[in-house]
């Protein structure tokens, strides 16, 4: 059947595609305009979806369909996954798999990262979907899909007693978390006086943590936090590289100097999230500019790393995020609107804000894809990105006391790519000088500057090689600036 381009929707959680290709879309329109004939693209009718009575959601055919469009075409033939138009919210997922199967088969092919990063939406949103379900329809093995999603079953196998705990251990009242898992402050406070986890010490003497965390069905960032209950900070971090888990030490070695640098995240602590940081780099700020019983604000928490990391060193945690989950309670909903700046309902001011905002255009169509129907930070134009990180300076410095820490971490953007060092422009630029111009505006006084580089590893051979051929100058100098209230 024909259907009118004009009426087509792409759905971002749907389409399973973070990138359009340019060249395949400039190869397909040749074509057509040779006279080629194309496979219909597939679509679905669907109520409910956006506020819209019904509404036609491409399936397959994203790259045939922008064909079309650019050779100015009307209509396109197309056939339906269903013939009757289905409820958006309840076919979400069925819809998205039965996407990724078709960008398995034929054209450009779904990408490994595409594949898994809708595999881990599914997962947050499917709790019954098996593992083998989704390996069918993404074309991978099923031991493939247990790793990448084998973090979200375990926080969704955690006990809701275990949440709780989780909870009362970072700061919240009763009530706030009465209010967060639906039920009365009583009860609350009866689950917590019967939660025992004493025996998990006994228990890691002849198993390990991970064994312990599976046993009393809790994440193992908590498993790890209450082991370590009541040990110096110091204990935390290995005294020696060969200690093992025994040893009772799950970080590595302290870093005594302004320079911290890892090669991976710790997958102990918090989500795959795009931007995630390593938790020893929260670990070193916790231990050097906060002690036990501060509280901590991460204002853009993301994948949760900062609260499983205040878990561990006995620090309280308030959480925030435009991406709320059943299975990261402890993480609140507030989106930072630039025309419309609010600072989150805290019953208490910060001792620590551990600020992580994405850097820029850097990962921007990942951050997208969890924004949702919100516009993200990185996706702002430079003036107004730049006044976002003003604003917030401001008002951080307004509604904190005295002594407040703000430990910022971010980068350097340059327009580099494609370009020879020397043929680079600065207009684009966002440097972290401008970020502490913006800060000691405010009133922050910048004490600490620390170099946390990314790793190399990130940058493949044939990346190299094309930087070192056009002379090209990249980006791995990541940078801390933590600052006092002034």
């Amino acid at each position: 059947m024909e259907i009118e381009i004009s009426k087509i929707v792409l759905d971002e959680y749907i389409y399973p595609r973070s990138n359009k290709s340019n060249k395949t879309i400039e190869t397909y329109a040749e074509a057509i305009k040779a006279g080629a004939q194309f496979p219909p693209i597939t679509v679905q009718r669907v109520i409910n979806f956006n506020q819209l009575d019904e509404a036609i959601l491409i399936i397959d055919g994203l790259h045939r369909l922008e064909a079309h469009l650019s050779v100015g075409s009307k209509t396109i033939e197309a056939v339906e996954y269903d013939t009757q138009p289905l409820d958006y919210e309840t076919n979400k997922t069925a819809l998205l798999l039965e996407s990724a199967e078709c960008n398995t088969k034929h054209g450009d092919r779904l990408s490994d990262g595409d594949k898994k990063f809708k595999a881990r939406q599914i997962a947050e949103i499917d709790k019954d979907i098996t593992e083998q379900a989704i390996a069918n329809k993404f074309g991978v093995a099923q031991p493939t899909i247990n790793s990448w999603i084998s973090d979200i079953r375990a926080r969704q196998k955690a006990t809701r007693d275990s949440k709780i705990y989780r909870l009362s251990l970072l700061g919240w009242t009763q009530d706030e978390i009465a209010e967060a898992m639906g039920m009365t402050q009583p009860r609350v406070l009866q689950i917590i006086n019967n939660i025992r986890y004493d025996n998990i010490y006994n228990l890691v003497e002849t198993h390990d943590t991970e064994y312990a965390a599976d046993y009393y069905k809790i994440d193992l960032a908590l498993a790890w936090a209450i082991r370590m209950r009541g040990q110096e900070d110091r204990k935390r971090f290995k005294v020696h590289d060969e200690d093992g888990e025994k040893a009772g030490s799950p970080l590595d070695p302290l870093r005594t100097y302004d320079v911290w640098n890892w090669s991976d995240c710790d997958k102990r602590f918090g989500d795959d999230w795009p931007g995630r940081i390593p938790a020893q780099l929260v670990a070193h700020v916790l231990y050097y500019f906060t002690r036990k019983g501060d509280v901590v604000l991460d204002p853009m928490a993301g994948g949760g790393v900062v609260p499983d990391t205040c878990l561990l060193f006995e620090r309280k945690c308030q959480a925030f995020d435009i991406n709320v989950r059943e299975a990261r309670p402890e993480i609140k909903k507030h989106y930072w609107d630039i025309d419309n700046m609010t600072w989150p309902a805290m019953k208490k001011a910060p001792d620590l804000i551990f600020f992580d905002p994405p850097y820029y255009k850097k990962m921007d169509d990942d951050y997208i894809l969890k924004a949702g129907d919100s516009v993200p930070l990185s996706s702002l134009p430079k003036d107004r990105y730049l006044e976002f990180y003003k604003m917030f300076f401001e008002l951080a410095f307004e509604n904190t006391k005295a002594n407040t820490r703000l430990a910022f971490l971010n980068a350097d953007w340059r327009d580099y790519q494609n370009k020879a060092a020397i043929d680079e422009t600065p207009e684009n630029d966002i440097t972290m000088i401008d970020y502490a111009d913006l800060l000691r505006d405010a009133g922050w006084v910048i004490t600490h500057i620390i170099d946390c580089p990314l790793s190399s590893q990130q940058m493949r051979a044939t990346t190299v090689k094309s930087y070192q051929d056009n002379r090209t100058l990249g980006v791995l100098r990541r940078t801390l600036l933590v600052c006092k209230h002034g």
